[in-house]
């Protein structure tokens, strides 16, 4: 967000500095969960107590963002020239909102400190190609949605009702913990005093919306509100970056619930379809199967795309890193696409001969092992303090996630982790596709061969399988973990937003 001393380069990624003025204490700047942040430095103003001005005690939170702070005038016509503000006109200066003092007004005035709020809008301000990305990201959410309440009922007509009553529980539980997960973040910021004033109206929308089960697009909408009011003509300029703080906020919470409604409700309704098209007979209207393939479409671009808003949006609301590139954003699209389609593939085809339990060990395991790892790491996503109550509860859900693919929650270098995830995630993808492979050619599925029945059911597979070459499967499943892993490195060495990753490193 800031230019060093120079003003010719940009640091993006490193800490956040502006040089001191006497009379004001360095304030933090973090987002209201701090996600993967050590915090942020930077120097800012005492915030102005007015009706219209969000106040903060500091020792109760340790956010204080640029935006926290009320502009009592910005002298901003000829600073927005030069710099190109967002919007095409500065109005003058206002009246202040209370009494302020010379150190404050000293602070409007100078130069850097306007330098300072005037970068962070020409990196972070909102442009009308984001309404792309939010209509994404709606359309995903209700096509997915769509589409798997047809199933319910298609199956629900058929008379298959456990299957219908089981994709009916995929799409309940987890939008019931999406909404919990929400309404929670709303109380904590309540308490943190980062949200702003909203009227008993405007509470019952949102409480009438997440009744809907629709708490990302509730985010969304406030995102898309703050966007456009930073664009405004008549606000300030510290009311803009205000505006545009709580608009990345607001898309940030919404990637992360989405996210998590993902992969408790896309991922395993995905895992769910595709065994239904391998074990059971096809369906005799052809309009069942048509909307089989899109929901399993459209889970698996939900998937993927949630992954890729999550890590724009997270990128976006910290001030101090980079913005996601288009290049970077298709390449890591790309990469979570190719990875999540291995992977719950190979789950799926593992399912569909292997007993129960041994599948249910399988992914116990595999999901005890994420949790043990996230609450020794210590994530601060629903509490100001690691290893609390409600943090574990959180791991405990985010464990779900890494059943399926890694989402890095802390700050720091994150290729040796991801070196080592992709390796045991490729380890018990292949071992999964050989069983596979060793127990479903056509001479042992319609011979009398030995199978080990301790781990290998009786198969009962789709006619369609029989007229599927024996390697097509199997192929897709490591052709698409090469496709994904290929992404990831062309990301890291072209498009990641640090521009100077070492791949050998």
């Amino acid at each position: 967000m800031f230019r060093d001393t120079t003003h010719s380069t940009h640091n993006s990624e490193a800490t956040a500095s502006i040089a001191t003025t006497s009379g004001f204490p360095a304030k933090l700047l973090v987002t209201r969960r701090s996600w993967q942040a050590d915090t942020t430095w930077a120097k800012f103003p005492v915030r102005l107590k007015d009706n219209r001005a969000y106040t903060t005690i500091d020792h109760e939170s340790t956010t204080a963002g640029i935006g926290d702070y009320v502009d009592s005038g910005v002298p901003g016509q000829p600073f927005a020239i030069e710099l190109g503000i967002l919007r095409d006109s500065v109005p003058p200066p206002q009246p202040p909102l209370t009494t302020i003092s010379e150190s404050q007004e000293e602070w409007d005035n100078d130069p850097t400190n306007r330098t300072a709020l005037a970068e962070f809008l020409l990196v972070h301000g909102f442009r009308p190609y984001q309404l792309i990305f939010f209509f994404l990201s709606v359309l995903t959410y209700m096509s997915d949605i769509g589409s798997d309440a047809y199933l319910v009922y298609s199956y629900y007509k058929q008379g298959d009702y456990f299957w219908s009553g089981l994709t009916l529980i995929l799409l309940i539980v987890p939008a019931l913990v999406m909404t919990t997960f929400s309404l929670a973040w709303y109380v904590l910021d309540r308490k943190l005093n980062v949200d702003p004033p909203r009227t008993c109206r405007a509470w019952t929308l949102r409480l009438f919306f997440h009744g809907l089960q629709l708490a990302p697009l509730v985010r969304l909408a406030d995102a898309v509100y703050y966007g456009l009011a930073s664009r405004r003509a008549n606000v300030s300029l510290a009311m803009a970056v205000r505006y545009t703080q709580l608009m990345l906020y607001e898309d940030a919470d919404s990637a992360m619930l989405r996210m998590i409604e993902c992969f408790m409700e896309a991922a395993p309704q995905l895992l769910l379809q595709l065994y239904i098209i391998l074990t059971q007979d096809t369906p005799t209207r052809t309009f069942q199967v048509v909307a089989q393939a899109v929901s399993c479409f459209t889970s698996w671009l939900s998937l993927a795309w949630s992954l890729t808003h999550y890590q724009s949006a997270l990128r976006s609301s910290r001030v101090e890193k980079a913005n996601l590139t288009w290049l970077g954003s298709m390449l890591y699209f790309g990469w979570k696409a190719g990875l999540l389609a291995s992977r719950i593939l190979a789950l799926a085809l593992f399912a569909a001969i292997a007993r129960g339990l041994w599948f249910s060990v399988l992914s116990c395991a595999h999901w005890m092992l994420s949790v043990s790892w996230l609450v020794i790491r210590g994530t601060t996503f629903c509490s100001p303090v690691p290893r609390t109550l409600p943090e574990c509860l959180f791991d405990i859900v985010l464990g779900a996630v890494y059943c399926f693919d890694v989402v890095n929650v802390r700050e720091g270098h994150s290729r040796l982790w991801y070196l080592t995830y992709y390796s045991l995630v490729g380890l018990e993808n292949l071992v999964m596709t050989l069983v596979w492979s060793m127990y479903t050619t056509k001479s042992r599925v319609n011979g009398n061969s030995e199978r080990p029945m301790w781990l290998i059911r009786t198969p009962s597979l789709s006619a369609w399988i029989r007229d599927v070459p024996d390697w097509v499967l199997p192929t897709a499943v490591v052709g698409s973990f090469v496709f994904g892993l290929s992404m990831m490195l062309a990301y890291y060495m072209f498009a990641h937003p640090s521009r100077n990753i070492k791949v050998s490193k």
